[in-house]
C-alpha cells in the first residue's frame, strides 16, 4: 500500500500531486487520502476472502451431495440384504 506524502502544503503520491492553500489543509487531505487507500485495500482483501469462502462452500456442497448419494446407495443395499435374509 502506498502512503500519500506531504511536503509543505503539497500532498503527493501514486503519480499525483495536490497543492493546498495551507499546511493544515494539506495534512487533512493527506489523512483522508490515506484513509481511503486503507479502505480500498481492506475492501479488496474482503472481496478476495469472500471469493475464497464461496468456492470452499461450493466444494463442501458438492462433497455433501456425493456423500448423500453414497448413503442412499448403502441404505438401499442394506434394505436389499434385509429382504433377502427373510
Amino acid at each position: 500500500m502506498s502512503k500519500w506524502q506531504i511536503q509543505g502544503s503539497r500532498v503527493y503520491g501514486k503519480g499525483q500531486s495536490y497543492n493546498c492553500t495551507n499546511k493544515v489543509t494539506a495534512e487533512q487531505l493527506q489523512s483522508t487520502l490515506n484513509q481511503y487507500e486503507t479502505t480500498v485495500n481492506l475492501q479488496s482483501n474482503i472481496d478476495k476472502q469472500f471469493d475464497k469462502i464461496t468456492k470452499e462452500l461450493i466444494q463442501v456442497k458438492m462433497t455433501l451431495n456425493i456423500l448423500n448419494e453414497e448413503v442412499n446407495q448403502l441404505s438401499g443395499d442394506i434394505n436389499d440384504l434385509n429382504r433377502n435374509n427373510r
